[in-house]
C-alpha cells in the first residue's frame, strides 16, 4: 500500500491505510459498514437515511449512528484533514489527500474501448476481490440491497475490462491466454471466455487443452444454461489448429496438487483441526474445573462468558468444557449461531435441541418443543403463547437436569437473532436462579455491539454479579511451541511463534504450510488460508466452495444435490476436508468449516458471478422442500437473495415471516416483511408481484398489532394502490385480505368509518374467490362489523349465510366462531357468548395464530368480567401478559385495565391507584377504543360504590374518547350515566337529555345489551325525578 497519506480499498475486503501501513478497523460490522458506504457513495446523506439505511428498530439508532461516526472520524481525519464532514442533519465524506481504489477503478475504466493496456492493467490489479467482500448486512436490508446491486456492477465491471484487455493482447497470447482463465475463473458461464481460451489454446498449438476446454464449456452451458450449442464456441473449435507440435506433457490440463489421490492424504495421517490437544490457558482452566465441579455437585454456578477475537480459541475452550463435563456424566447441548442466520428465528435452539432424541422426551415436554422439532410428529395441543413455549424448554432442561448435571453451551453468541436472544435470557435468568445447569457462551465483544438485545441481556446479568468472563489473551511464545508442534516436530518454532505473534489459528495454518513444504514468511492468515485451498483438487474444491456458500453447517444429502457426486465420492471427499482440517463434524448429522475465518475465505475465493449462480441452485433445492419443511424459509430467502431471485426471494420472505409470527419473533418478522418489499422493486407490476406484496403488508401489519398497541406502520396509501390494483387485475383472493388489512390499520388509526367500509368491501371483493375463501371473509367481515360496534343487522346475515356455506366444517373455523361470540355478548347472552369465543381461542391456537389468540382473550376477559366473574378475569388477564411477553412486549395494558377493573369491583374496599395507573398506562398508548370501554365500567362502578364526582368525571372522559373513534354504543353509555346521575343526585335540571335517551327505546334492534341495560336504568331515574336531570350534548352536537 502506497505512500499516499489515506488510503482507502473497498475493492475486496475494506482495508484502511497510511503511510503503508493498515489502519486497524472498528470491530462493529455496521460501523465498517457505514464507513465503507459514505466512502463508496462520496454525497451527502442525511443522518436520518442512515439510520434507517443500518440501524432501523425499536432502540436509538440516532444514538448509534453517533457512536459509529465517533469510531469512524479518528480513521478518516488523519493528518489533520477533515475528511468526515457532519452537521446536525447531514454526513459526508471529503477524499481530501485520500487514494480510493473504487473511485481510480471507476475512472480508470470509464472508458473501456478507449483505455490503454497500461490503464487495463492498472486497473483489474486494483480487483483484490469482490466489493466490499464479506461485508454482507442480511439484517439491515437497504445497506444489503445497495451493495450487492453495486458489487454486482463492479463484477460486470471488472469482466468488461478482463475481456476488453484479451482482444488487446492479440500480439501477446500467453499473456491473453492467463487473462481469458481469469476472466472464466470469476464467471464461469461467459460464452465469451470460453471461447476466448479455446481459441488462444488453438493459437498456441496447445490442441489437446484446447479441445479439453471445448467439451467442458460445452457440457457446463448446456447443464446450467440449457444452451444445446454455441455458434461461437464452434467457431473456436473448428478454427483449433488440425495439429500440434507441442510436447504431450504440455498438452493435458494442469495437474491440480491434491488430483493426486485422497489416498496420499490418508497416508500423511493428518489429524482434524478441532481434535488437537488444548495447549496454555492454565488460569482459564482452572477456572472451568472449578465451574465443572460445582455444577456435578449442583451448586450455584455463574453465567461462563469466554471471549476474544477471531482465531484466539473461545471455541476449543468451550469445546474443552464438553470434554470435561461429558468425562463427569453429564449431558451437553451445544448450539452455534452463524451471521447467515440472522432472521432464522431460534436457529441457535433448534440446534441445540437436535440432540436430544425425541423418544427420550417426555410427552407433556415434547408438546411444547414441536415448533422447534417438527421431527416429533404432530402433538393435540400446541404451546398458546411464547411464555408457555419458553417454559416448555426450560422444562425441558429441568427433566434432563434430573437425569444428569446440565451443560448448555451456545457458541457466537454476538450473531443472536432476536427472538434467540429473548429465550437466552430467559434461560440464562432461570438456570442462574434454579442452579439445574451450567451455562456456557463465547462471542466477539466488538462485534456484539451490534446486537443490542444480547448486550443488553449480558450487561443486566454483570450488574447482577452473575457472570463470570474469560477474556483470551494470545498465547505465549512456549505455548506456540507446543502447539505448532503436535502438527509438524520439525516446524520452525521460531519462525511460526514471532510471525504468528501467538495467535492460535494464524499459528496451526502456519504450521501446516511449513510441513507441506510452502512456508513464506510475511503473509496474512487469510492469504495461508487460501494457500491451503489452493492444494485441493476435485471434487474437494468444489466442495469447499459449496459448503462456502451454504453459509453454514449443512448436511451431505444437500451437498449430494448441489455437486451431483455419488454417496461414496462425497463421503471420501468429507473425508479429506477433515483429515486436512478444514471440515469438521458438528454433530451426528452435519458438518462444518472449523473456524467461521476459514468459511469466510473460502468463499471470497468464489467470484460473484459463480456465488450468483451457486446460491441460485441452492435456492432452487430449498424451495422444492420449503413446503414440507418451513424451517427452510428464512434460508430460502437468503439464499434467492443473493442469487437475485427476486420473486423467489418475497415469496420465502412471506413464508418466513408468517413462520415468525407463528414462533412469537415478530421482529424478525418485520423485518423480513420489509426485506421482501425491497425486491419487488425489481418485479414487473404484475400478478404475482401484486399478490406478494398484500402477503408481504399482512406480515408487517399483523406484527405491530401486538399488546403494546405501537403505532401501525404507515401504509394505508401503499396498501389502498395495491388493493386497487388486486381489483382492477380480477385478484379477488388478495384484493379481499388487503381490504381486511386496510381496516385493521383504520380501526387502529380511530378512523372508524373507513374501518367500516373497508371490512364491507373485503366482503364484496371475497364473493370472486372460491367458497372456503369466500366463506372466511364473509365471516371475518361481520366479525370486525360487530367489533366496530356498527351494521349489526349485516353483520347477523353474513354469519348466517357462513353457517349455510360450510355446515359442520364451520365448527372448525376461528372467524366464524369468534364473530358469533361477539353477536351473543351483543345480544346479552353472555354464558353463550363465553362458550364461543373460548371455542374461537382454540382454534386460534391450534392454527399459531398469535394475533387472534390475543383479540379472543381479550374479549374472554371483557365478557367474563360482565357475567361478574372477576376471579376468572383475573386468570385471563395473566393469560393475556403472557401473550405480550410471548409477542416481545414489555406491557400488556388492556389486561392490567382489565385486571384492575376486576379488583375494584371485587374489593370489599376498592381502592383506585392501581385503576388510575392502567388507565394511565392505557391513555400512553392511545388506545381510545378500550378507553372508552373501561372509563364507562369504571364510572359504572364508582356509581354503584357512591362515588359520583369519580363517576361523572370516568363517564365524561369516556363521552369524548368514545365520540372520537366514532363508538356511538360507548358513546350513549356515557351519556346514560351522567343524565343518571343528574336525576339521582338532583344536581340540574335537563330533562332533555333523558327525553333523548329513552326515544332510543324505538330503536333497541340496534343497541347492544349493554345500552339497553343502561336506557332502561335511565327511564327509571326519569319517571322518579322528571326533571332535575342535567342536559347533555348529543354525538352530532359535539
Amino acid at each position: 500500500m502506497g505512500g499516499c497519506p489515506l488510503e482507502l480499498h473497498l475493492l475486496g475486503e475494506l482495508q484502511l491505510a497510511t503511510k503503508g501501513r493498515e489502519v486497524a478497523l472498528p470491530a462493529s460490522k455496521k460501523t465498517r459498514a457505514l464507513l465503507a458506504y459514505l466512502v463508496a457513495t462520496g454525497g451527502p446523506h442525511r443522518r436520518q437515511w442512515l439510520c434507517d439505511l443500518l440501524w432501523e428498530g425499536p432502540n436509538d439508532p440516532r444514538g448509534e449512528l453517533r457512536w459509529s461516526l465517533a469510531k469512524i472520524r479518528p480513521l478518516l481525519d488523519m493528518g489533520g484533514r477533515v475528511r468526515l464532514e457532519t452537521n446536525r442533519s447531514w454526513v459526508a465524506f471529503a477524499p481530501s489527500a485520500a487514494k480510493v481504489d473504487l473511485i481510480t477503478a471507476r475512472e480508470s475504466l470509464d472508458d473501456i474501448a478507449n483505455a490503454s493496456l497500461t490503464s487495463l492493467r492498472a486497473a483489474l490489479a486494483l480487483f483484490r476481490g469482490e466489493f466490499l467482500d464479506g461485508l454482507d448486512l442480511p439484517a439491515c436490508y437497504r445497506f444489503q440491497a445497495w451493495c450487492l446491486a453495486e458489487r454486482a456492477a463492479l463484477s460486470k465491471l471488472r469482466l468488461a475490462a478482463l475481456d476488453a484487455l484479451v482482444n488487446r493482447l492479440s500480439d501477446s497470447p500467453e499473456e491473453a491466454l492467463t487473462q481469458a482463465r481469469a476472466l472464466v475463473a470469476i464467471d464461469p458461464l461467459t460464452e465469451g471466455g470460453h471461447v476466448h481460451v479455446v481459441r488462444l489454446l488453438g493459437r498456441l498449438g496447445r490442441r489437446r487443452e484446447a479441445l479439453e476446454e471445448y467439451e467442458w464449456a460445452h457440457q457446463l452451458l448446456e447443464r446450467e444454461m440449457g444452451v444445446a450449442s454455441c455458434e461461437a464456441l464452434e467457431r473456436a473449435r473448428r478454427a483449433i489448429k488440425p495439429k500440434s507440435f507441442a510436447p504431450l506433457q504440455e498438452q493435458g490440463r494442469e495437474e491440480l496438487p491434491e488430483a493426486k489421490s485422497s489416498e496420499s492424504q490418508a497416508a500423511s495421517g493428518r489429524s482434524p483441526r478441532n481434535s488437537m490437544t488444548l495447549v496454555g490457558r492454565h488460569a482459564e482452566r482452572v477456572q472451568i474445573e472449578q465451574l465443572v465441579s460445582a455444577a456435578i455437585d449442583g451448586r450455584s454456578t455463574p453465567l461462563l462468558l469466554i471471549t476474544g477475537e477471531p482465531g484466539i480459541g473461545k471455541s476449543r475452550l468451550l469445546e474443552y468444557l464438553v470434554e470435561r463435563m461429558t468425562m463427569s456424566g453429564a449431558f451437553c447441548l451445544t448450539g452455534r449461531a452463524f451471521e447467515a442466520e440472522a432472521v432464522r428465528p431460534y436457529g441457535i435452539w433448534s440446534d441445540a435441541l437436535r440432540a436430544i432424541p425425541a423418544d427420550t422426551i417426555p410427552d407433556e415436554v415434547g408438546h411444547g418443543l414441536l415448533q422447534l422439532r417438527p421431527d416429533m410428529g404432530q402433538p393435540p395441543t400446541i404451546p398458546v403463547d411464547r411464555a408457555r413455549f419458553f417454559e416448555a424448554i426450560l422444562s425441558l432442561l429441568q427433566h434432563l437436569s434430573r437425569q444428569a448435571p446440565l451443560l448448555v453451551v451456545l457458541d457466537d453468541l454476538q450473531w443472536l437473532d432476536e427472538a434467540s436472544s429473548a429465550l437466552f435470557h430467559y434461560v440464562a435468568r432461570s438456570l442462574l436462579a434454579s442452579n439445574i445447569g451450567l451455562l456456557a457462551c463465547a462471542f466477539r465483544p466488538g462485534e456484539l455491539e451490534d446486537n443490542p438485545a444480547v448486550l443488553r441481556t449480558l450487561q443486566t446479568l454483570e450488574r447482577d454479579e452473575q457472570v463470570l468472563r474469560l477474556p483470551l489473551a494470545v498465547l505465549s511464545a512456549a505455548e506456540t511451541a507446543q502447539l505448532v508442534q503436535a502438527v509438524n516436530p520439525e516446524v520452525d518454532v521460531a519462525a511460526i511463534a514471532g510471525e504468528s505473534e501467538g495467535h492460535p489459528l494464524f499459528a496451526l495454518e502456519l504450521a501446516r504450510t511449513f510441513r507441506e513444504g510452502h512456508y513464506q514468511p510475511g503473509r496474512s492468515l487469510q492469504v495461508v488460508i487460501a494457500q491451503q485451498f489452493d492444494m485441493l483438487g476435485d471434487p474437494c474444491r468444489g466442495l469447499v466452495a459449496w459448503a462456502a456458500t451454504m453459509g453454514r453447517a449443512f448436511g451431505p444429502e444437500l451437498l449430494i444435490q448441489l455437486a451431483r457426486l455419488e454417496m461414496p465420492v462425497l463421503l471420501s471427499a468429507l473425508e479429506a476436508l477433515e483429515r486436512r482440517g478444514i471440515l469438521r463434524i458438528a454433530n451426528e448429522d452435519r458438518y462444518d468449516f472449523v473456524h467461521d475465518l476459514v468459511r469466510r475465505v473460502a468463499y471470497q475465493r468464489i467470484s460473484q458471478p459463480r456465488r450468483k449462480l451457486m446460491h441460485g441452485q441452492i435456492a432452487q433445492v430449498l424451495a422444492e422442500r420449503v413446503e414440507s419443511q418451513e424451517e427452510l424459509a428464512s434460508d430460502l430467502a437468503h439464499h434467492a437473495e443473493l442469487a437475485g431471485e427476486h420473486a423467489l426471494a418475497a415469496r420465502a420472505c412471506v413464508l418466513a415471516g408468517e413462520r415468525s409470527l407463528r414462533l412469537f419473533a415478530n421482529v424478525e418478522a418485520t423485518a423480513l416483511a420489509r426485506r421482501g418489499r425491497a425486491h419487488l422493486d425489481s418485479l414487473a407490476d404484475d400478478a404475482l408481484r401484486r399478490e406478494l406484496l398484500i402477503g408481504l403488508f399482512k406480515v408487517e401489519i399483523l406484527a405491530a398489532a401486538g399488546p403494546a398497541m405501537r403505532s401501525p406502520p404507515p401504509l394505508v396509501s401503499e396498501l389502498s394502490e395495491a388493493v386497487s390494483d388486486a381489483e382492477v387485475a380480477g385478484q379477488h383472493a388478495a384484493a379481499a385480505t388487503g381490504h381486511y388489512l386496510l381496516s385493521v390499520l383504520h380501526q387502529k388509526g380511530g378512523d372508524t368509518l373507513r374501518a367500516t367500509q373497508s371490512t364491507v368491501r373485503a366482503a364484496a371483493v371475497g364473493r370472486g374467490t372460491h367458497r372456503q375463501t369466500l366463506a372466511r371473509q364473509l365471516a371475518n367481515t361481520a366479525r370486525c362489523l360487530i367489533e366496530l360496534e356498527t351494521e349489526i343487522p349485516r353483520a347477523r346475515a353474513l354469519l348466517r349465510e357462513v353457517d349455510t356455506l360450510l355446515g359442520d366444517a364451520g365448527q372448525g373455523v376461528c372467524e366464524l366462531q369468534w364473530g358469533h361470540g361477539l353477536l351473543e355478548r351483543w345480544e346479552g347472552n353472555s354464558e353463550h357468548a363465553a362458550l364461543l369465543t373460548e371455542r374461537a381461542l382454540g382454534l386460534a391456537r391450534d392454527a399459531q395464530d398469535r394475533w387472534r389468540e390475543y383479540q379472543c382473550l381479550t374479549w374472554l376477559a371483557v365478557i367474563e368480567f360482565e357475567r361478574g366473574r372477576y376471579a376468572t378475569v383475573m386468570e385471563r388477564c395473566s393469560e393475556l401478559r403472557a401473550v405480550a411477553v410471548g409477542l416481545g412486549e414489555q406491557q400488556a395494558p388492556v389486561a392490567d385495565t382489565l385486571q384492575a377493573l376486576a379488583e375494584f369491583a371485587d374489593d370489599s374496599e376498592p381502592r383506585l391507584d392501581r385503576l388510575a395507573a392502567a388507565l394511565t398506562q392505557l391513555r400512553a398508548v392511545d388506545d381510545k377504543s378500550h378507553l372508552a370501554y373501561a372509563l364507562n365500567t369504571a364510572a359504572s362502578l364508582c356509581v354503584r360504590q357512591g362515588q359520583p364526582s369519580r363517576a361523572q368525571g370516568f363517564a365524561k372522559e369516556a363521552l369524548d374518547a368514545a365520540v372520537a373513534m366514532q363508538r356511538h354504543d360507548e358513546a350513549t353509555i356515557a351519556q346514560a350515566t351522567l343524565a343518571g346521575l343528574g336525576g339521582r343526585y338532583r344536581e340540574e335540571a335537563a330533562s332533555g337529555a333523558i327525553e333523548r335517551l329513552t326515544r332510543r327505546s324505538a330503536e333497541l334492534e340496534r343497541c347492544n345489551a349493554r345500552v339497553r341495560a343502561a336506557i332502561a336504568e335511565v327511564a327509571v331515574i326519569a319517571r322518579a325525578a322528571p326533571d332535575v336531570v342535567p342536559a347533555l350534548p348529543t354525538n352530532e352536537q359535539r
